[in-house]
Parts: C-alpha cells; sequence; structure tokens
C-alpha cells in the first residue's frame, strides 16, 4: 500500500476518534449520569458514514486491516491491569464472571431480537414491492 494512502486513511481515522471525543464530551456535559464511550461513538460513526457512503470502504480498509492484525497487541495493557487486580478478583471473582456472562447474554439476545425485526421488515418492503409490481402489470 502507498504511503500517502495509508496515512489519508489513519487521518480519517484520527477526525473520526476527535469527533467521537468531542461528542462523548457533549453528552456527558449534558447528561453527567450517562456516560459515552468515544470508542462506541466512533463505531457508530464509522458505520454511518458508511452506510451513507460518505466514507468509502476503500478509504478506511488498509487502516482497517492493520488493526486486525495487531489487534492482540492493543489488549496487552488491559491485560496487565487486570493482573494488577488480582486481589479485586479474588474477593469479587464469582460476581464478576456472572456480570459478564449474563451481560453478554443479554447483548446476544437483543442483538438477536433487532436482527430479526429487521430481517421481518426488509421481508415486509419486499413482499409490498413485489405486490406493486403485480398490481402495475396487471393495469
Amino acid at each position: 500500500m502507498k504511503k500517502a494512502k495509508f496515512i489519508k486513511q489513519i487521518m480519517i481515522y484520527g477526525v473520526i476518534l476527535l469527533v467521537s471525543s468531542l461528542i462523548s464530551e457533549l453528552v456527558n456535559q449534558i447528561w453527567p449520569g450517562f456516560p459515552m464511550p468515544p470508542a462506541l461513538i466512533g463505531m457508530i460513526l464509522l458505520y454511518v458514514l458508511l452506510t451513507l457512503k460518505i466514507v468509502k470502504l476503500e478509504q478506511v480498509e488498509g487502516v482497517s486491516n492493520f488493526f486486525v492484525q495487531i489487534i492482540s497487541l492493543i489488549f496487552i495493557p488491559s491485560g496487565v491491569a487486570l493482573v494488577t487486580k488480582l486481589d479485586v478478583l479474588k474477593a469479587e471473582g464469582v460476581q464478576i464472571i456472572i456480570v459478564v456472562v449474563m451481560s453478554t447474554l443479554m447483548l446476544l439476545l437483543f442483538t438477536a431480537g433487532i436482527s430479526w425485526v429487521l430481517i421481518k421488515v426488509k421481508e415486509a418492503v419486499i413482499a409490498r414491492q413485489q405486490r406493486r409490481t403485480i398490481e402495475v402489470e396487471e393495469d
């Protein structure tokens, strides 16, 4: 990959991270009891930009592939932080595991429910379009 193209892709990610950080701070100012992580806002923002074709996949594909290749390195600091809190894990490890398992199951069920609703909506839209096509052909 060309160096200039890679730098442009990094700049796109940088702008997305900057905007997501600003949005996170704004949400924190407006609604202090509801912290929004900038990484989550950044993912949503990138998804919206890709869906609306404001940012094309080719414009972020190289850096995305690079991040996927080094993802294990990204988790090293959190692993080290986890090791430094072994006393907390000994004291409350079972509760933490229960919370993680329950929240994972809730997330899976919620995602499955949203996917099911979206599939049903898509099927209804396609069926409506097919009925209109048939009605137009009959006229």
